[in-house]
């Protein structure tokens, strides 16, 4: 069995309070096929970058779990024929990912820091200062 990470998009007009039955699907999915769920966190509702099938917003949803690539299969299937779900994308993960998700503190948000490049003031070329 591999770890895999996945991401998907529920539709805006589904009801928040019946977005948990969707998220059950995919759950139910996952176990029925001898899977096993690690992590399942609910990102929030968040806009588009651009319009998916004249929506500018979504429910996205963060799924870590074990599976074979038969159990795969199958929940990208059962995906793509629900309605509800605007977009999916699974990606399996690596030892390095898998080490990092081992090594989180369960479902606490951490304090991520922003990376920001140190600025150097150069000047442009053929540009001198006087």
């Amino acid at each position: 069995m591999s770890h895999y990470e996945m991401i998907f998009i529920v539709h805006p007009n589904v009801p928040e309070e019946e977005t948990s039955a969707v998220t059950d699907r995919v759950i139910t999915v996952i176990n029925q096929n001898k899977g096993e769920v690690i992590k399942f966190k609910k990102l929030g509702k968040k806009k588009f970058a651009y319009k998916i099938k004249k929506c500018a917003k979504g429910y996205y949803f963060l799924l870590h779990f074990l599976a074979s690539p038969d159990v795969l299969t199958e929940l990208e299937r059962a995906l793509r024929y629900d309605e509800n779900i605007l977009r999916y994308q699974t990606i399996k993960l690596g030892k390095e990912e898998i080490k990092a998700l081992s090594g989180e503190r369960g479902d606490k948000d951490q304090e991520v820091e922003e990376y920001s490049p140190p600025f150097e003031e150069t000047p442009a070329e053929g540009y001198e200062r006087g």
